[in-house]
């Protein structure tokens, strides 16, 4: 895919307490743009405060939203850690990091946002268990990060999640997901199955009479992440994506 930035010097309305979306997404909304003539309708498993949701609405196409964290879609009021931002700290094994003094903020949430960015006619945003009630209505993308490690679905292992998610996307559409991995894969304790996928098992998940996976990247060194409301110290994850398209029938 090719990443499309943001035009500089453009002002939000709204952002996201999590930051900026990877640039795969814009390549992901440029590819299915190209695919299906310009507009379609787009899903977000996991929407968060919006910082998935609004790419696509920005761009003019109609999102629908889930999640199950009444913070992330009304707003709260959280400890966020304090501190100065510096370059990544390399990994040193599984080590937890001194925390942060926190400070509380308020935020808005997406649905809050929604209104901000005058967008309620082209996104619908519902608070869902979306594994436990996934909706009928089918999607030409669909797009989820990290829903994987909700404890709420602890019950269901990542091949049924991914057959749950894969359940509602259009034929010819496109499916990415972003997933945590274990960092010790043979750390079973730390990095439960149902959570965390090892290395090379995602891939299992896309039968090929069914799928095509176009891309699918698996980190093998653990990324820095900086501190951040609800883990007030410095840490690491190790990330994996994979974006497929589903074959016509």
């Amino acid at each position: 895919m090719h990443a499309i930035k943001i035009q500089k010097g453009v002002k939000l309305k709204t952002k996201s307490i999590w930051g900026q979306p990877p640039s795969r997404l814009y390549g992901l909304i440029r590819l299915a743009e190209h695919t299906f003539n310009g507009h379609f309708n787009a899903c977000v498993v996991g929407c968060s405060d919006g910082k998935f949701v609004f790419p696509f609405a920005r761009k003019g196409h109609h999102v629908t939203g889930y999640d199950v964290d009444k913070s992330a879609l009304y707003g709260a009021t959280k400890e966020f850690p304090i501190y100065e931002k510096t370059k990544p700290i390399p990994y040193a094994g599984l080590t937890t990091l001194p925390p942060f003094p926190t400070e509380p903020r308020t935020y808005k949430g997406c649905i809050e946002k929604v209104k901000i960015e005058g967008l309620n006619h082209l996104v619908k945003i519902e608070e869902r268990d979306f594994y436990a009630l996934p909706p009928k209505q089918k999607f030409d993308v669909v797009f989820t990060s990290c829903s994987y490690q909700y404890s709420l679905n602890a019950s269901k292992t990542l091949e049924e999640k991914t057959k749950i998610i894969q359940g509602i996307v259009s034929d010819g559409g496109y499916l990415y997901i972003d997933y945590m991995m274990a960092i010790d894969e043979q750390d079973y304790d730390r990095f439960p199955e149902n959570k965390y996928l090892r290395k090379g098992q995602m891939a299992t998940f896309f039968p090929t009479e069914e799928w095509q996976v176009l891309h699918i990247k698996e980190n093998n060194t653990p990324s820095f992440e900086h501190a951040h409301t609800e883990h007030p110290y410095h840490h690491y994850h190790r990330f994996g994506y994979v974006l497929a398209q589903k074959r016509q029938r």
